[in-house]
């Protein structure tokens, strides 16, 4: 873990990529709280599927000269899965999207809910949306992830029901539905090429009535996790874990 860094510089990749010199900012203070010295060699994340080999040249106070030594670039493939998140308690929130984003999931997207907490103006979401990115990077490294998870801004709930019209699975968890999920993922043909995935998941209290009754509108399909009641936190690892298992 302590040789893995994301960089927030973009890297340009074209031609020789071995024995390139670059210098970067984004991880000065990283290399020095792992008391990296000249002659290490790390590997640099650029979120987007590179990565890349390198070597440490000089350590200044406010940059790192670097020489790199190879990039591997992979590609996404697999399920698109995404995650619709009721907003919740703050630091109960935060460590939710530590642990989904530690995961094979492609966007956290905050929702709005009759029960969820509400933010309340511009700087208060630019705030959260900054520390949620900056936590999602952060579970990418830890998880060794080539690709971080996308933390979206903030919608109501219908507005998320809407961006799910494209999708081939979108779900929505109620504990009064007749169809267990576990039974949903055993009839879906995954085969199918490029797929996007949602489910959402409530807040404590769950979705109301009426919020249910809209995800009918917009073809969502209604699941039963299990037949006990679990919180957010664990409701949403525990759906997430199970359309990876299956759609892997």
């Amino acid at each position: 873990m302590h040789n893995r860094f994301f960089i927030e510089e973009k890297i340009e990749a074209d031609g020789k990529i071995s024995g390139k010199k670059i210098v970067l900012e984004s991880i000065i203070s990283h290399i020095k709280a792992f008391r990296k010295q000249a002659g290490s060699k790390i590997l640099l994340y650029d979120g987007a599927g590179s990565v890349f080999s390198a070597e440490i040249i000089a350590i200044g106070k406010r940059s790192v000269t670097l020489e790199l030594l190879s990039v591997d670039r992979y590609m996404e493939d697999g399920p698109k899965i995404n995650i619709f998140l009721p907003l919740i308690t703050s630091h109960i929130m935060d460590q939710l999207i530590a642990r989904i984003c530690e995961l094979e999931i492609c966007a956290v997207i905050p929702v709005i809910t009759e029960r969820s907490i509400t933010l309340k103006n511009r700087k208060e979401i630019n705030s959260k949306m900054a520390k949620w990115d900056k936590i999602s990077k952060g579970a990418m490294i830890i998880a060794g992830k080539n690709f971080s998870t996308e933390i979206k801004e903030p919608e109501t709930l219908e507005d998320a029901f809407k961006a799910t019209e494209n999708y081939g699975v979108k779900l929505i968890a109620a504990p009064q539905a007749d169809l267990y999920l576990k039974k949903y993922l055993e009839s879906f043909d995954f085969s199918k090429k490029d797929i996007s995935m949602g489910i959402f998941i409530g807040p404590e209290g769950d979705f109301s009535v009426s919020e249910l009754e809209l995800s009918k509108k917009y073809g969502l399909t209604q699941v039963k996790l299990t037949d006990y009641i679990m919180s957010t936190f664990t409701a949403s690892i525990y759906s997430v874990s199970n359309l990876i298992c299956y759609s892997y």
